[in-house]
C-alpha cells in the first residue's frame, strides 16, 4: 500500500504543475459557470493541492527532509501568522478579497506546495515529470493566447488566465525550462524546440513589458548557471558571464523606460514609480508586521498621492516585494527572501543536479516579473511548486540514502498522530478549496443567499445579497448584509456609497456620512463618494 501511495504522491506535484496554467471553468451554455472562472479555480487548486499533498506525504514512510530550509520555512509561516494577528481586517486576511485571495491560508499554501514537493518527489522519475507537465500546460495556454490574438479578441490575449500579465508570469517560468530541456540530449528534443516559438509567441501577443524583461533575465541566468555547471573551477568565467548578463538586463530596462514600450498599454513607467513611492510610505507606517494579508485595498488609499483611477484602479502596490512588505511587513519579506537564498545557494553549491539549473533560472525570471507585478495564485503557486522541485533535486542524495537504508521490504505504517494530521488536511481541503467554488457558482446564478452560507467571510457575496434585498424592498435587512460586507473588508468603494445611500434613505444620516468617508479612505479620489457626502452636508 505504501508503494502505491508513494507512486501516487510522486506524480502529485506534476499534476498540480499541469493544472495551474490550464484549469479554468468555462462560461459556456449548459456548463456550471462561476463569475470568477479564471483565478478562483486555480486559487482553490493551490490550497487544496497543498493540503492534500501534505497529507499524502504524512502517510508515506520517512523520506528526504527539508534540511536547511526547515528554519526559513518556519520563520516565513510564523511571519504570516504574526501579520494575521495584527491585521487591520482579520476576515479579509482569512478569506482574501474577491478575485485576489492572497489570504493567510494562501500564503501558507505556497509554503505547503514547496515543502510537499520536497517530501513527495523521492525518485528521479518523479522529479523529471514536473518540468514537462508544467511546460506542456503553459504551452496549451500560449496556444489559447495566440488564438485569442488571431481572433482579434477585444482584450489583451491572456491564455484563459484572465489577465495578460499573469499569463506572462507563467510563460517566463516555462521558457528557461524548455530551453534547458532542448539543450539536453534525449528523444523529445524536437518537441521542446517546437514548444519554444509557441511560448515566446504567446508572450509577445500578451504585450507584457515585465514579461519581456523577465524572459531575458531568465535566459541570461540559465546561461550563467550552465557556465557554472561546466566551468566550476574557472570562477573568472562565471563572474564574467554574470557581469555581462547584468549589463544586458540593465540595458534592456533602460530601453523599455526610454523607448516606445514606455507607454505600452497606457501604463507609463512614471506611473509605477509614483505608485511605489506611495507603497513605501504605506510600509513605513507599519514596518514590522504590515497591515495584514490582502488588506492593501483597505489601507492603500490613505497613502495615494495621485489620482490613478482615471487610468486603472490600484488595490496593490504592483511590486511583489513591496506588496509583501506592506501586508506581512519587513519580517515576512525577510523570511521569504531567506527561503529563496537557501534554495539558490544550495543548488549552486550542488552544481545544479538534474533540472535544478533550469528551475532556478525560471525562479530568477519570475522574480524579475513579480518586481513589476504582484503575487497572484496561478503564477505564484507555480513559482513555489517549482522552487520545491529545485530543492528536491538538491536533496536527492538524501532521498537515495533513505531508500537504500530502508530496503524494498521495509514496512512502514504511519503513526496515529501523522494519520490524524493527514485526515485533518483532507477535511480542511473541503472548505478551503471546494466551498469557495460552490459559493461563486451560486453567486453567478443570483443566489448570493446560498453563497454566504458556504463562504460566509467573503465580503462580495454579502454585498450582492444586500443589493438584492434592498431592490426587493427589504431595506433594513439589505443594510445589515452590506454592513457585514464592510465589516468583512470589502475593498471596493462602491459598496460604501451604496450602503450610505441606503442608510440615508432610512434617515440615518450620521452612518451614511461615515460610509461616504470610508469610501474616500479607500480611494480619496472616488468622485461618487465625495459628491454624495457633499450633498448630505448640504
Amino acid at each position: 500500500m505504501s508503494g502505491l501511495l508513494e507512486r501516487l504522491g510522486g506524480y502529485c506535484p506534476a499534476a498540480i504543475a499541469l493544472a495551474l496554467p490550464t484549469l479554468f471553468i468555462p462560461t459556456a451554455v449548459g456548463f456550471p459557470s462561476v463569475v470568477d472562472s479564471y483565478i478562483l479555480p486555480r486559487a482553490s487548486l493551490v490550497l487544496g493541492g497543498a493540503l492534500l499533498a501534505t497529507g499524502l506525504a504524512l502517510l508515506l514512510p520517512r523520506g528526504p527532509g527539508l534540511g536547511m530550509l526547515r528554519l526559513p520555512l518556519a520563520m516565513a509561516a510564523g511571519a504570516a501568522l504574526l501579520a494575521f494577528i495584527f491585521s487591520i481586517s482579520w476576515p479579509a486576511s482569512l478569506a482574501g478579497s474577491y478575485t485576489r485571495y492572497e489570504s493567510l491560508p494562501m500564503r501558507l499554501g505556497y509554503l505547503g506546495l514547496l515543502a510537499s514537493a520536497v517530501w513527495l518527489l523521492r525518485s528521479s522519475r518523479a522529479r523529471e515529470t514536473v518540468v514537462p507537465a508544467f511546460v506542456f500546460g503553459v504551452t496549451v495556454a500560449s496556444i489559447e493566447a495566440l488564438l485569442q490574438w488571431a481572433g482579434k479578441a477585444p482584450f489583451r490575449p491572456d491564455g484563459n488566465l484572465g489577465n495578460a500579465n499573469l499569463f506572462a508570469g507563467l510563460v517566463v517560468l516555462a521558457v528557461p525550462l524548455a530551453v534547458a530541456r532542448g539543450l539536453r540530449p534525449g528523444p523529445f528534443v524536437v518537441a521542446w524546440w517546437l514548444a519554444l516559438p509557441i511560448l515566446v509567441g504567446g508572450l509577445l501577443v500578451s504585450t507584457s513589458r515585465s514579461g519581456y524583461l523577465a524572459l531575458l533575465a531568465g535566459c541570461l541566468a540559465l546561461a550563467v548557471f550552465e557556465v557554472r555547471r561546466r566551468f566550476a573551477i574557472h570562477r573568472a568565467i562565471v563572474a564574467g558571464s554574470a557581469a555581462v548578463s547584468a549589463l544586458a538586463l540593465a540595458a534592456a530596462m533602460l530601453a523599455i523606460a526610454l523607448g516606445p514600450l514606455n507607454r505600452l498599454n497606457d501604463d507609463p513607467a512614471s506611473l509605477r514609480l509614483h505608485l511605489w513611492q506611495d507603497g513605501l510610505r504605506m510600509i513605513a507606517a507599519r514596518p514590522l508586521t504590515g497591515w495584514g494579508e490582502d488588506t492593501t485595498g483597505l489601507a492603500f488609499g490613505r497613502f495615494l498621492s495621485h489620482d490613478y483611477a482615471s487610468l486603472v484602479t490600484f488595490d496593490r502596490v504592483h511590486s511583489g516585494p513591496l506588496d509583501l512588505a506592506a501586508t506581512e511587513g519587513l519580517l515576512g519579506l525577510a523570511a521569504l527572501t531567506w527561503v529563496l537564498v537557501v534554495v539558490m545557494t544550495g543548488a549552486w553549491r550542488a552544481r545544479f543536479p538534474g533540472d535544478a539549473a533550469a528551475l532556478l533560472a525560471a525562479l530568477v525570471a519570475f522574480s524579475v516579473w513579480v518586481s513589476f507585478n504582484f503575487d497572484w495564485a496561478p503564477a505564484t503557486g507555480a513559482f513555489w511548486l517549482l522552487a520545491g522541485t529545485a530543492w528536491a533535486w538538491v536533496r536527492a542524495p538524501e532521498a537515495a540514502e533513505v531508500r537504500a537504508a530502508e530496503g524494498p521490504a521495509a514496512s512502514h505504517a504511519p503513526g496515529w498522530g501523522r494519520s490524524a494530521v493527514a485526515l485533518a488536511c483532507a477535511v480542511a481541503a473541503l472548505p478551503m478549496a471546494v466551498f469557495p467554488v460552490v459559493a461563486d457558482s451560486w453567486y453567478y446564478q443570483g443566489r448570493a443567499d446560498l453563497s454566504v452560507r458556504v463562504d460566509p467571510l467573503q465580503a462580495r457575496y454579502h454585498w450582492s445579497l444586500g443589493e438584492a434585498l434592498v431592490a426587493n424592498g427589504s431595506v433594513s435587512r439589505g443594510i445589515d448584509e452590506m454592513r457585514l460586507a464592510a465589516d468583512y473588508g470589502e475593498t471596493e468603494p462602491g459598496l460604501y456609497v451604496e450602503l450610505g445611500d441606503a442608510e440615508s434613505r432610512v434617515g440615518d444620516s450620521a452612518r451614511a456620512r461615515q460610509d461616504y468617508r470610508r469610501a474616500l479612505e479607500i480611494d480619496p479620489y472616488y468622485t461618487p463618494a465625495s459628491q454624495h457626502l457633499a450633498a448630505l452636508k448640504g
